[in-house]
């Protein structure tokens, strides 16, 4: 087995080195890292757009330039997300809760370099697992159910309160607004209207974008502004970066490395489980990286936070590939966009594509590979470029700033609906800096409540009503433990603090 991987591997580089799939995977790189730097624009609208623009192509030229946008907006998301704490991608919002700090503290290069280089291993981990473990974690994936995908994304939830330091009730009670927001919109099981107060708009919910440009974006603006406009984004105004800036020393690779290769596996396994993505993969991997931590300044500014959040949304990518090549299942928006292109080609993921399409898909892989370097490449020298514009615009960072996530909120389904809800939850999370509540939980509540409401009720329908659904069941029992865990443990120690 160990010899035909090493021999597969071989016959995909051999393809894959080909001038046109280099050129191909370059392209989609780079456009990918520019989408994700972008505020609202993630991988799902990057792929659906130039979808269109590859019917032409060979198959394999195809997917692989829809493969590098993909991967490509994930290095960019933690740019946008360290330099301005606005997450370009939903999954980018956890790296801001150290990312920012570290930069606003003087350290931006060493954020941006643990970003991006963490970015790189969770990446390439996750593309060697695809390629070792593909179709075995495929199959064994289909074992999940609603059960155990609502224990995961509670237990997911319920780590928050060990990122609310010694006010762990403050982060419940952020999340439990975070979760109620999704409350909002058409019932999924009986199709009433539930608080849309008779508003059109509200009757499709609302979506996490605009939440996350209003609470992480244009809040932050608000609060900047307040202090002074000379004083608005001077860390941004006022920092030089320069290439050789982002490279790590040792000190920082002994906190980043063990921090990456752990996310890693976790972001691998957890982009593998269909429906789970990149930010749920970010939580658990951020959450787990909190009891190993030894910086004393985790979630204010520690550069193995960055590296834990980063390397776990990146190896999420090579984890959502399995079911969509093994399986024919997308395991994310974004591999749903890849399936389309598939079968647009005629071809039909699942268990005998490996057989069948065995040099596509290998090829696949080593192109994957050689994309992941070019999109560190290209980040390292993007980021230069990037703090060199914004020092010289830095008269005109708030609007420029603003504009942004106005561009970002509007994008989304071209209406001023959403711009309005995006301006509601800046004034709601300037008034929530203002009163020191805990942002993240919040988000976190409005991106993943949805998810949690839909499993707990779908389980509650295949069991009959019974909750024992969730006890006899090992895995989602020993999440449900976890969880539990999670929310007294930090009440206890505060008690006898």
């Amino acid at each position: 087995m160990k010899m035909d991987l090493i021999t597969n591997l071989l016959g995909g580089f051999a393809q894959a080195l080909s001038p046109e799939i280099i050129l191909f995977m370059f392209a989609g790189t780079a456009l990918g890292c520019v989408i994700g730097f972008l505020p609202g624009m993630g991988a799902s609208t990057g792929t659906s757009i130039l979808l269109p623009l590859t019917f032409g192509l060979h198959p394999i030229c195809s997917l692989c330039m829809l493969v590098g946008v993909y991967f490509g907006t994930q290095y960019g998301g933690s740019i946008s997300a360290i330099m301005l704490n606005v997450p370009g991608t939903s999954s980018a919002a956890i790296t801001c809760i150290d990312g920012y700090p570290m930069f606003v503290q003087g350290r931006g290069g060493k954020a941006f370099g643990a970003g991006q280089f963490c970015s790189c291993i969770g990446s390439v981990i996750s593309t060697l697992g695809l390629a070792i473990f593909g179709m075995a974690l495929a199959r064994y994936a289909l074992r999940f159910s609603t059960p155990e995908y609502f224990s995961m994304t509670l237990m997911g939830l319920a780590l928050t309160a060990s990122l609310t330091g010694n006010s762990p009730s403050k982060g419940f009670l952020m999340m439990l607004f975070g979760m109620a927001t999704t409350c909002i919109g058409v019932d999924s099981v009986t199709g009433v209207n539930r608080f849309t107060f008779g508003n059109i708009y509200l009757s499709d919910g609302i979506n996490t974008v605009p939440i996350l440009l209003g609470m992480m974006g244009f809040a932050e603006l608000l609060n900047t502004a307040s202090k002074g406009i000379q004083d608005s984004f001077a860390s941004v105004a006022n920092t030089k970066i320069r290439t050789k800036d982002l490279l790590l020393d040792k000190q920082d690779w002994k906190l980043c490395l063990p921090a990456s290769l752990r996310s890693s596996v976790i972001g691998f396994i957890t982009g593998a489980l269909p429906g789970a993505g990149a930010t749920i993969a970010g939580v658990l991997s951020y959450g787990v990286q909190k009891k190993f931590t030894k910086s004393p300044d985790f979630g204010n500014g520690a550069v193995d936070g960055v590296a834990a959040a980063e390397a776990a949304n990146n190896a999420s990518t090579g984890g959502a590939m399995v079911p969509m090549l093994a399986l024919g299942i997308p395991g994310s928006p974004t591999t749903a966009v890849l399936l389309t292109a598939l079968t647009m080609f005629g071809l039909r993921p699942g268990p005998m594509f490996y057989t069948t399409n065995g040099d596509m898909v290998w090829t696949l892989i080593a192109a994957m590979l050689i994309g992941n370097i070019f999109a560190l490449i290209f980040d390292l020298g993007f980021i230069p470029i990037c703090m060199r514009i914004m020092g010289k615009i830095q008269s005109y960072l708030i609007p420029s700033v603003a504009c942004l996530c106005f561009l970002g909120a509007y994008s989304l389904y071209t209406r001023t609906a959403e711009i309005w809800i995006m301006l509601v939850f800046a004034v709601f999370g300037y008034l929530v800096r203002k009163f020191n509540m805990p942002v993240l939980p919040f988000i976190l509540g409005a991106v993943l409540g949805d998810m949690v409401e839909g499993q707990f009720r779908q389980s509650l329908v295949l069991s009959g009503g019974s909750y024992s659904i969730f006890f006899t069941r090992p895995w989602s029992c020993a999440m449900l433990v976890v969880a539990i865990i999670a929310m007294v443990l930090p009440m206890i120690r505060r008690k006898k603090a």
